[in-house]
């Protein structure tokens, strides 16, 4: 029985070069290829030795004109191996040869050229269109919901990490391939063929995107699997809050009605707890209260300068009233007409409360003072 063995095909066809210097490096080691699929290549053993190895685009051609090149190429020397699948219509044949004398399959940079200008051209669109998605895929969640990278890096879980690394290096093989594609086309134009590929190279970078790919989707089964057996709640005891019947008098909870989901006890990476809540009245007096207490002060103060920005840019003619007091690191209110939001940080704890209606917030602001120095920040 022939001894076979698998291995990761080549993500680099538009790097020729790479892929023959990979492929004779194998043959030297006693193996051949055989056949290569989407993601697998299969080699078979066969006697070390020296070869020389080529790829050529498969090219539209009647059957009796393959078959006659077929046997022109073996009266050379060149026998063929099979067939690595591209993309639609950008599949290359593996030719092998073992003759030193034998001449070569390309001896004319302008045939050379003619073969390769396609698949090459369709890998150079290729490579910028997965930019582009890759572009997208970053920012279309924040486009959608409306919110900033900090807010939505925050409601994620440890693994949007490793997507921002795979996203990464895939966008950086990307560059590379562009800027190899630009200076072999660069070459073809000259009518200059070009040298051999570091194969090894290329692999290290397949196995790193290949390794933070299966790592990330591990992570998210784990994650799923922990949240659904997860009994304890983030300790959101302390965080400050304001209860809108303390807000408008001589009301009670009947006349508040919770109006939006309700995101206490949320943890994340992060941050140990987020929760928020907004109520509306019966006279359409809307309050919601916001609290985040995050794992780091840098990102509490970037929350909070975003948090004011945003009031800011939907409301430029908002009144800006600086809040003095030991309990805070920093605090604002902010008043646009009959809408307003006191803002305050300690530490790593971000508060927002928004109203729109007109009331004196005085009272919360020492509500908020009271909780933060109570937890210690």
């Amino acid at each position: 029985m022939t001894k076979r063995k698998k291995a990761l095909r080549p993500l680099e066809l538009w790097n020729p070069g790479a892929i023959e210097k990979w492929l004779e490096d194998e043959a030297a080691r006693g193996w051949q290829m055989a056949d290569c699929g989407r993601v697998l290549a299969t080699f078979r053993a066969v006697e070390p030795g020296t070869y020389r190895v080529r790829l050529q685009p498969q090219r539209p051609e009647t059957p009796e004109a393959r078959r006659e090149r077929g046997e022109a190429y073996r009266e050379m020397g060149w026998d063929w191996a099979t067939v690595i699948e591209g993309d639609e219509n950008s599949d290359f044949e593996v030719y092998y040869c073992s003759d030193p004398s034998a001449p070569e399959l390309d001896t004319d940079p302008v045939a050379w050229i003619w073969a390769w200008e396609k698949p090459l051209r369709r890998s150079w669109l290729a490579g910028w269109l997965c930019l582009a998605l890759i572009l997208g895929v970053l920012m279309l969640p924040m486009v959608i919901s409306g919110k900033s990278l900090l807010e939505r890096l925050l409601n994620l879980k440890l693994y949007w990490l490793f997507w921002l690394l795979f996203l990464i290096f895939l966008a950086v093989v990307m560059v590379r391939r562009l800027w190899h594609l630009r200076r072999v086309r660069r070459q073809m134009a000259a009518g200059v063929l070009p040298p051999a590929g570091n194969w090894r190279r290329d692999r290290r970078w397949q196995q790193v995107i290949t390794l933070l790919f299966l790592l990330t989707w591990l992570l998210m089964l784990f994650g799923n699997a922990a949240s659904a057996f997860r009994g304890s709640e983030p300790d959101t005891v302390g965080l400050p809050y304001t209860a809108p019947t303390s807000l408008v008098e001589e009301t009670d909870k009947t006349y508040w009605e919770f109006e939006t989901e309700n995101y206490a006890w949320r943890r994340t990476a992060l941050a140990f707890a987020r929760t928020g809540s907004q109520f509306r009245g019966e006279q359409g007096e809307h309050v919601r209260n916001t609290a985040d207490r995050l794992r780091f002060e840098l990102l509490a103060k970037a929350l909070y300068r975003e948090r004011a920005a945003d009031f800011r840019k939907g409301h430029p003619d908002a009144v800006e009233a600086a809040v003095e007091h030991d309990a805070f690191d920093e605090a604002i209110l902010l008043i646009s007409g009959d809408e307003q939001m006191f803002l305050a940080r300690k530490g790593t704890i971000v508060y927002a409360l928004w109203v729109d209606f007109p009331v004196d917030l005085s009272g919360s602001v020492e509500a908020a003072a009271v909780r933060m120095e109570s937890m210690g920040q």
